[in-house]
């Protein structure tokens, strides 16, 4: 597990570097979101057993991911799914080697909303037992969260990412309203 997730930090810092490449942000702010000291890191094992009635059960309640990115390994069954609007709920098949790679609401804040969340949700179903291995990275918690200093308008307030946390835990998806400037 330790092997693995040192290899998923790696992954989340490259790609990390290249997604802030693409905002031209200065070199402190990349070197905000991919420190490694103090930086949130967390490996989440997920189970979701067969259900014989899977119209009637959930696996994970629709949500964004809290950090700044998620790295999800879906072990090859289906069972995430997004929220397209216009056409609701849809299935994210599995690739094979391949991760699905979710912005979350820290990243969703950092680029002033360039990069936009997506609402998912785990499904469960009849005949598959499904594991799904989730990598979460983000800043130290004592770090402030807000637009990229290259936004001359910013459509967020700043704060402590704990602080962000909080109003998270606290308001689950009015949290990112509660910020708005």
């Amino acid at each position: 597990m330790d092997a693995y997730q040192h290899q998923m930090k790696l992954l989340s810092h490259k790609l990390l570097h290249i997604i802030l490449e693409t905002l031209d942000v200065t070199q402190e702010e990349i070197d905000w979101a991919i420190s490694t000291q103090d930086s949130q890191q967390a490996l989440q094992l997920n189970s979701y057993p067969c259900c014989p009635n899977p119209s009637l059960a959930l696996g994970l309640a629709p949500h964004t991911d809290s950090l700044l990115l998620t790295l999800l390994n879906q072990c090859g069954i289906s069972g995430l799914e997004i929220f397209v609007e216009g056409s609701g709920w849809s299935q994210v098949q599995p690739v094979e080697d391949a991760f699905v790679v979710n912005v979350g609401d820290l990243l969703h804040i950092f680029s002033n909303a360039k990069f936009p969340l997506l609402s998912h949700r785990a499904s469960v179903n009849q005949s598959n037992h499904r594991i799904s291995i989730a990598y979460f990275h983000g800043p130290p918690v004592e770090s402030s969260v807000a637009p990229s200093s290259k936004f001359q308008k910013p459509c967020f307030k700043s704060l402590l990412v704990k602080e962000y946390l909080s109003l998270k835990a606290k308001h689950f998806s009015r949290a990112l309203s509660l910020i708005q400037t």
